[in-house]
C-alpha cells in the first residue's frame, strides 16, 4: 500500500527542512580557487545536534509506511483477498518481502531512514505482483452468477433436512451457527455441528463451540460422543444428543406463516473446574431465505474431485446464553445461519475424507452469511466456484458479480456485489471473534444497499486459505488441539 498523500506531504516538508540546514556545496569557481585566495578558516565548532523534532517526524513517517507495507504482506501471507479474481502474489515474493520488512524495521530503529525507505519500497513492489495461472485452479467450475436459474430455489422445509443424498452428493453436516451482541455489550459465537461426513448417518463427535469477547482467546469446545436420536414428523425433525451431562438439541419445524422453517438450538454443559463455568444457551432463528448451492439445479464442482450441494439459511436470531451465574439476552443484531451442507468426492474420483485437504491445497474459500435489518445474503467461493444469493424485499436476487476488497488483514474486509435490480450492495466487515482451528469468524457489518444504510448487521465468516489447519482432522484425530470438554 502506498502512504497517504498527507503522510508524504509531511515527509517532504521534513526533508526540505533537513536540506535547508545543510551547508551549501562549493561552486565550481570556489573549488578551483587557490588555497591562499580563500578566506581564513573559522575555528572548528562542534557539529550541530540533530533536530529532535525532525527525527520524530521522519521516524513517524517511516513507521507508518512500515505498518502499511506490513499489512500488505499479511494480506498476501493469509490470502486475505480473492486469489481467483486477482491472481496470486507469488510465494517467493511473500518470503522476500518478509525479509525486507524485518530489515527495514531494524533500519528504522537505527534511525537509518533512507535505507529503511528503500527496503520498504522494494517490499511494496514485491507485494504488488499478482499472477494468474491455469495450474492455480485446474478445473472447470459452474458459473451460477452468469446464468442464474432460481426455478428450484424454494424455501427449505424440515423434510429437506432429512435428505441425505442430493444429486449424488452425501450429507456432510447439519447445524446452526449463531452470532450477535448480548445485552452485556459482549459479542458471542456459537458453532454447532451434527456430523455425517458422507457416512449416511450422524457420527461422533457432535461439536459445539462457544466464544465471546469477554475472553476472545478462549475457545470452549464440547465434543459429544454418544449417539444422536433423530425424530421425524410430517412437519418437523428433532435431533437430540446427550453425553455425560453435555447436551445439544436441535428442533426444526415448518413455519406456516413464512413458508420456511423455525429452528431452535439449545445446549447445556456442566462446569469443568479450572477450565470452564457451567454454560447453556437457547436460541431461535427463523431463516429469512434458503440459499441453495448452485441454485439447486445440480451439484457444483467446488474443487477438483469434490462436489457440493445443499443449502444455507441466514436470518435473525433471538435467545439467551448463560455463562456461570450470568444470563445474557441477545439484542436485535443477533443472527444465525443454519447449514445443511453436502460434500462428497466426485464418483470414482476423490474420497470424501480428502476434501478438506483439497480445500487447503487450493484455498480461496470464502463463506459469508449476512443478516441485517434490510438484507440477508450468502456469498460462497470455493476455489474458482463462485455463487451468491441476496434476499431483499421478499425476493431472491443473484448478483452479477462480487468482489472482495481487503482492509486490515484478518480484521476488516469490504464486499461489493453488483445487482441489476438495486445497484451495488456494499458490506463492510469488522471481525469480532476468530476460531483459528476451524478458521471461523463472526463479524459486525455496516454498509449500504438500494440507497439506504444497513442496520444491526452481523455475519458468520469462514476463510480457509492455502495451508490452513484441517479442523476436521484436529477434532477426529487430535482432539487435544481443540481442548475438548
Amino acid at each position: 500500500m502506498k502512504p497517504s498523500c498527507s503522510t508524504w506531504a509531511t515527509f517532504l516538508a521534513a526533508a526540505a527542512l533537513a536540506l535547508a540546514t545543510l551547508p551549501a556545496a562549493l561552486s565550481a569557481e570556489e573549488a578551483k580557487a587557490p588555497a591562499a585566495a580563500k578566506p581564513a578558516a573559522a575555528k572548528p565548532t562542534k557539529p550541530a545536534k540533530a533536530d529532535p523534532n525532525m527525527t520524530k517526524v521522519l521516524d513517524a513517517v517511516a513507521r507508518e509506511t512500515y505498518e502499511q507495507v506490513l499489512n500488505k504482506y499479511k494480506v498476501a501471507y493469509y490470502f486475505w483477498y480473492d486469489t481467483f479474481a486477482n491472481g496470486e502474489v507469488p510465494p517467493e515474493n511473500v518470503v522476500a518481502a518478509d525479509k525486507k520488512l524485518k530489515l527495514a524495521e531494524s533500519q528504522i530503529n537505527a534511525r537509518a531512514f533512507d535505507a529503511a525507505r528503500k527496503l520498504l519500497a522494494e517490499a511494496d513492489a514485491l507485494l504488488n505482483v499478482y499472477k494468474k495461472s491455469y495450474d492455480q485452479f485446474p478445473y472447470e467450475a459452474p458459473t451460477p452468477l452468469l446464468k442464474p436459474d432460481l426455478s428450484k430455489a424454494q424455501k427449505a422445509k424440515a423434510a429437506d433436512y432429512a435428505v441425505l443424498d442430493r444429486y449424488g452428493v452425501l450429507m456432510n453436516d447439519i447445524g446452526p451457527s449463531i452470532w450477535g451482541r448480548g445485552d452485556d455489550g459482549e459479542y458471542y459465537f456459537i458453532m454447532t455441528f451434527f456430523n455425517y461426513h458422507a457416512r449416511g448417518k450422524i457420527i461422533t463427535p457432535v461439536v459445539v463451540e462457544i466464544m465471546s469477547t469477554k475472553d476472545p482467546g478462549k475457545r470452549y469446545v464440547y465434543l459429544l460422543n454418544k449417539e444422536t436420536k433423530v425424530t421425524r414428523t410430517a412437519d418437523s425433525i428433532d435431533y437430540y444428543c446427550e453425553d455425560g451431562g453435555k447436551t445439544f438439541h436441535l428442533f426444526v419445524k415448518d413455519d406456516p406463516v413464512g413458508g420456511g422453517t423455525t429452528v431452535l438450538a439449545e445446549g447445556k454443559y456442566p462446569a469443568f473446574p479450572g477450565k470452564a463455568p457451567a454454560m447453556s444457551f437457547r436460541v431461535t432463528t427463523t431463516p429469512t431465505f434458503s440459499y441453495w448451492y448452485n441454485q439447486n439445479v445440480g451439484a457444483a464442482l467446488m474443487y477438483p474431485g469434490v462436489v457440493l450441494a445443499g443449502f444455507e439459511q441466514p436470518g435473525p436470531a433471538s435467545g439467551t446464553i448463560t455463562m456461570g451465574d450470568k444470563t445474557v439476552t441477545f439484542t436485535k443484531n443477533a443472527g444465525a445461519v443454519t447449514e445443511v451442507c453436502m460434500i462428497s468426492g466426485a464418483p470414482g474420483n476423490t474420497k470424501y475424507d480428502e476434501y478438506r485437504s483439497t480445500m487447503t491445497k487450493y484455498g480461496n474459500e470464502w463463506y459469508i452469511a449476512v443478516h441485517t435489518d434490510q438484507v440477508d445474503a450468502m456469498f460462497i467461493s470455493y476455489g474458482k466456484f463462485r455463487d451468491a444469493g441476496i434476499y431483499y424485499k421478499g425476493k431472491y436476487i443473484v448478483p452479477t458479480e462480487y468482489k472482495l476488497v481487503p482492509g486490515i488483514a484478518n480484521q476488516t474486509l469490504t464486499l461489493i456485489a453488483k445487482t441489476n435490480e438495486y445497484g451495488d450492495l456494499v458490506l463492510d466487515f469488522q471481525m469480532a471473534l476468530h476460531d483459528p482451528v476451524y478458521t471461523e469468524r463472526v463479524a459486525t457489518v455496516d454498509g449500504t444497499f438500494d440507497g439506504q444504510p444497513l442496520t444491526n448487521g452481523g455475519a458468520w465468516f469462514e476463510h480457509v486459505f492455502k495451508g490452513s489447519p484441517d479442523g476436521i482432522k484436529a477434532v477426529q484425530e487430535s482432539p487435544q488441539l481443540v481442548d475438548p470438554m
